[in-house]
């Protein structure tokens, strides 16, 4: 994923750490950084005009993709080669298109809809240069819902226009006045910032940026290791069987074929088969619940090594080991696990 970071000018960051977060940041593959040249807090506009410069010259320097929040009352002060503009309030169709066909930009990807993208195809908007950004959202309970999140990216991505979203800094420094962090979705307002990343990459979102201007190292390394393609579980593994913890380290796909109970992962048979081990019956078979990582054990025969996720209140069964349990507080990202999606568990 090209994931990035935002950087602020003219607010309460200090200019050195702004500029050390860039190069830090591009250590770990970070390959987006986004500001804004729409913050009404800047109140000293020559120090916003330096802070900014300095930024953009530092990201350019470490081969970031630059992207400028702006209006139209502002647009044309940022309109500079190389530099994708994310473009917020008071474009026409005519002007996006126009726009379009001349450099990359990025569209308001929580209010954009079917009928504007439609009427930008028939405006003749290049699309190949067209991606789009969610807004960050500084009031408290003002964030996005995360069924209308989702349904305004399956709106983009039938267009082929890829999406991306914020996640807030839980334990860096956030953004003022509010303080409240800057998420795109309300869910993720108080969730660590990698928590907020798995739960956006499993709505299939394309790339995630911080929004809050100073993340830590390890905020920063979280975002670092997520990808598109997978949900990540952090869960307690409950068995001391080595051939167990070994086979529940790989990626899993769920099938394509949804169970009503469980969620059943397509490998598990085939990945104890390569290790040559047996998952022997638990002492002692227990309810399984709600976030339950379950093994099928020899005595389910031809099925054992199968892997599922628990999904309802299922009866003790004396062939189903219960290996783990997906944290309480992650349980809901299963519900985002679709047919044919890789997953995989993170043991803390």
């Amino acid at each position: 994923m090209q994931n990035g970071i935002s950087i602020y000018a003219g607010l309460d960051y200090d200019s050195e750490e702004n500029l050390s977060l860039i190069e830090t940041a591009a250590e770990m593959g970070f390959k987006r950084l986004f500001t804004s040249a729409q913050i009404p807090e800047a109140a000293n506009a020559e120090t916003f005009l330096d802070d900014l410069t300095d930024i953009l010259t530092t990201a350019s320097l470490n081969d970031f993709e630059i992207i400028i929040d702006v209006n139209a009352e502002n647009f044309s002060q940022y309109d500079i080669d190389g530099i994708t503009l994310r473009l917020d309030d008071g474009f026409s169709v005519d002007k996006v298109a126009e726009i379009s066909r001349g450099r990359k930009i990025m569209l308001n990807a929580s209010t954009v809809t079917e009928d504007f993208l439609n009427d930008l195809l028939g405006a003749g908007a290049n699309f190949d240069n067209i991606s789009a950004l969610h807004n960050f959202y500084p009031h408290s309970c003002t964030g996005l819902d995360s069924y209308f999140f989702d349904n305004q990216n399956h709106i983009l991505h039938d267009f082929s226009v890829t999406v991306g979203a914020f996640v807030p800094s839980k334990d860096g420094k956030r953004r003022q006045p509010c303080g409240d962090g800057l998420p795109t979705l309300e869910d993720c307002r108080n969730f660590s910032t990698d928590l907020s990343a798995r739960f956006l990459a499993a709505l299939g979102t394309d790339f995630i940026i911080i929004g809050d201007g100073q993340p830590t190292r390890e905020e920063l390394q979280a975002l670092a290791a997520i990808q598109n393609d997978e949900v990540v579980l952090h869960a307690q593994l409950l068995s001391n069987d080595l051939t167990t913890a070994e086979l529940l380290s790989n990626q899993f796909t769920r099938r394509a074929d949804v169970s009503k109970s469980v969620i059943r992962a397509a490998e598990g048979r085939e990945y104890l088969k390569k290790l040559g081990g047996k998952i022997l019956p638990d002492t002692l078979p227990i309810e399984r619940g709600f976030g339950d990582i379950t093994v099928d054990n020899d005595n389910f025969g031809r099925y054992a090594g199968e892997v599922q996720i628990v999904q309802d209140i299922l009866p003790a069964d004396e062939r189903v080991n219960i290996a783990a349990h997906i944290l309480d507080e992650e349980i809901f990202l299963t519900s985002y696990i679709k047919p044919r999606q890789k997953f995989s568990f993170k043991f803390v």
